[in-house]
């Protein structure tokens, strides 16, 4: 309580949060009878959400103090490197990492500071608990002195920090080992749930990935160890009962591969970490001021803005060769925005709408800088853009935004729309990279993915429907395939080879239940069709074109008709279940009916969308003087980066056009709204009225801002915030 009236904090707030931690009260469970409460005199409430925060500026405390015993040099950080800052301290949650010169001084300003703090707060600390590790350099005899002031442990490894090694020894393998085994009783516990294939897929994606995202993002893992963790997670999809083999239908590469691909979209462990890496770098670069990344610039200065494959400092840590080694595999996607130009090659770096520009082969002259492309108000010079590039790159040169000096030259990340980075966004595109994902990706089945796994569908039925498209479903022609000996008979028919084909289409039973039901299928019209383009052609038909005037109805329905033959199928196979049709249709009616639960249940809790209201704009005949709307529109020449800018003035009275260049309509039109004939505008009350919506949406910040407009926003915004009375609507009717 002290420490929140010395921060400030309100009394009446302070009064609520001293009721909510001095009336707790504890009662024990002996032999299943509660005993008498007990209340704590000391102590924060146990499990009450707002401790942690209580905690935290406690803690604030012990910080202040040790930078205050910094400040007065009573005792000196460590630096990782010469124009590094110092540190003294780093803290989470309850643990505390202290920093210092090995100096008896040090030492005793350490002790004498934990002390105040336990008389203060009541926080014993645990000395067999806490450690002390000394820089390999340090005399023996001079650590067991150093030891015996602060009464701790020594020891020459910190070991494992919320499952993160801190020191990794020269066989990589070896602090990541139990992460595998850690992983294998996870699974095994599983096993006995007798969990669906649907469950598992949530399990993996969810819970057993997520797990070890941490590690993944702060260090990389060796191939070897995510190697493994992928085969124990292959094993875990495909098997029932982890004591015993079962069939792997599929290659790992195709399970890893994403849904619009052919897979399941469960994600390769290296490739992951790599992609968690990489936003490990883009923090360091989008928040130069954080303490990571000061620490990391100041020591790998030489390697940035965008680090080579191996890193120029000798003695580069771990985590920092990983993310070297992932940079420079993402180098594609990782570009240049112009701003005053000053730290891009013109032919290195990637600053053409994320491409390199190609040269006039017919210029032979030195290439001036940058600046020599911009014109004085504002605008790309062609003349000189013609010149130096070539043709094709002068013209989406000139229909980029021009650079604005004022904002220094960054990188941005080419497949996300503002630029911003994303681990979804990097990990396709490092798996579209590698050999596996390149090899998934030219040999992918032409399927209708997008139809599988629509939202309206439940899981298993696209789960079904993902197996079908591969022909993995466990029938007699696939397990005799394998090498099981099964009957080969059909089970319905007991006249041919169960395959996908003859058990979904040609059967006689399956031909009457396509043309009983109210979808009247008649499976054998085309019978040289194979049945996976059956199946495809079906299923765009059925999604494109409703029956019942109902297209998300028509398609449960036809992919619950098949389950239900395979479930009628199974039943007849385990449980010698009788073979009926009616049992079918009242399984699909089962089916279909829980769909649409489930699609009714998923519209209840569906977030209300965002939507933008435009500023009310003042009608044409109540302005006063110096007042005016404008409405700015943009119309594209066919087939041509070149687009007409018109401006209606309603002071003047008259049209005023101007020629863009520009990528896409909504670039022109906030390129149009940066003009200089804005800023030369003298109207004291402006009410601007745009076509675009997108762009109306962008300045009211209801989306972020694209990257190819950064530069025009920034301007937009600069002029608005100059004028107060000056406003941009969605111009409507």
């Amino acid at each position: 309580m002290a420490v929140l009236r010395h921060m400030g904090f309100p009394t009446h707030w302070r009064d609520i949060i001293w009721e909510c931690i001095s009336t707790v009260s504890y009662s024990i469970l002996i032999n299943g009878t509660p005993s008498t409460t007990l209340r704590p005199t000391y102590g924060l409430r146990q499990g009450d959400p707002i401790s942690p925060y209580l905690f935290i500026l406690c803690m604030e405390v012990l910080s202040r103090q040790l930078s205050m015993a910094e400040k007065t040099k009573t005792f000196t950080g460590i630096k990782i490197s010469r124009y590094a800052p110092t540190l003294s301290h780093l803290f989470f949650a309850d643990d505390a990492l202290l920093c210092c010169k090995a100096t008896p001084a040090s030492f005793e300003v350490i002790r004498d500071l934990l002390k105040k703090f336990e008389v203060a707060s009541g926080q014993m600390i645990n000395l067999d608990k806490s450690y002390i590790k000394f820089s390999p350099n340090s005399p023996a005899d001079f650590q067991a002195h150093m030891k015996s002031i602060l009464k701790m442990p020594t020891v020459s490894h910190f070991g494992d920090y919320l499952g993160v090694p801190i020191d990794i020894p020269r066989k990589k393998t070896e602090p990541f080992l139990p992460l595998i085994d850690k992983l294998n009783t996870r699974i095994t516990s599983w096993f006995a749930l007798h969990l669906s294939q649907s469950s598992k897929l949530v399990i993996i994606s969810s819970i057993l990935l997520a797990s070890f995202n941490h590690i993944l993002s702060c260090v990389p893992i060796p191939h070897g160890v995510c190697r493994k963790i992928d085969a124990l997670i292959t094993a875990f999809w495909w098997r029932s009962d982890w004591n015993k083999k079962s069939i792997h239908w599929l290659r790992r590469d195709i399970l890893q591969s994403p849904k619009s691909y052919g897979g399941l979209g469960i994600k390769n462990t290296f490739v992951l970490g790599q992609a968690l890496l990489l936003k490990k770098f883009w923090h360091i670069t989008s928040q130069p001021s954080s303490l990571l990344a000061k620490f990391w610039t100041a020591k790998y200065q030489k390697d940035l803005p965008i680090p080579r494959s191996k890193s120029l400092v000798s003695n580069a840590s771990y985590a920092w060769s990983g993310i070297c080694r992932t940079v420079h595999l993402s180098k594609e996607g990782i570009c240049w925005k112009i701003g005053s130009g000053k730290l891009i090659n013109i032919w290195s770096s990637r600053w053409v709408h994320g491409e390199l520009p190609t040269p006039n082969p017919l210029c032979h002259e030195p290439l001036p800088p940058i600046s020599s492309f911009i014109l004085p108000y504002r605008d790309w010079n062609s003349i000189m853009l013609f010149r130096y590039f070539s043709a094709q790159t002068a013209k989406v040169i000139i229909a980029m935004e021009p650079p604005v000096p004022e904002i220094d030259d960054f990188i941005y990340w080419k497949f996300t729309e503002d630029g911003s980075y994303s681990a979804k966004s990097g990990y396709c595109f490092l798996w579209s990279q590698t050999s596996s994902g390149s090899s998934v990706q030219s040999s992918a089945p032409r399927f209708p993915w997008h139809i599988v796994w629509k939202k309206t569908l439940s899981r298993k039925l696209s789960l079904l429907l993902w197996r079908m498209a591969h022909n993995i479903l466990p029938t007699n022609a696939n397990l005799l395939s394998r090498g099981l000996n099964v009957a080969q008979e059909c089970h319905f028919c007991h006249n041919s080879v169960e395959s996908m084909d003859h058990l979904f289409r040609s059967c006689l039973l399956t031909q009457h239940l396509w043309k009983s039901c109210w979808l009247g299928i008649n499976s054998t019209a085309n019978p040289l069709t194979p049945f996976g383009t059956w199946v495809a052609d079906l299923l765009s038909y059925l999604s494109h074109h409703s029956l019942r005037q109902n297209k998300d109805y028509t398609l449960i329905y036809f992919c619950s008709l098949i389950r239900a033959i395979w479930t009628s199928r199974n039943l007849i196979v385990f449980q010698n279940h009788p073979v009926d049709p009616g049992f079918v249709y009242r399984l699909t009616d089962e089916l279909v009916s829980s769909c649409t639960q489930l699609q009714m249940g998923r519209s209840l809790f569906t977030p209300p969308a965002l939507c933008f209201s435009p500023a009310a704009t003042t009608g044409t005949s109540s302005y006063q003087s110096g007042s005016c709307w404008i409405t700015v529109s943009t119309q594209r020449y066919s087939a041509s980066t070149i687009f007409t800018c018109s401006f209606w003035d309603s002071a003047l009275g008259r049209l005023l056009s101007h020629e863009i260049r520009a990528g896409t309509s909504f670039d022109a039109s906030a390129k149009a709204l940066a003009m200089r004939y804005a800023q030369r505008m003298d109207y004291s009350t402006v009410s601007f009225r745009v076509t675009c919506r997108k762009l109306s949406s962008v300045l009211a910040n209801l989306m972020p801002v694209p990257i190819t407009v950064r530069n025009s926003v920034f301007r937009i915004r600069t002029l608005f915030a100059l004028r107060s009375l000056w406003s941009v609507s969605l111009a409507t009717g």
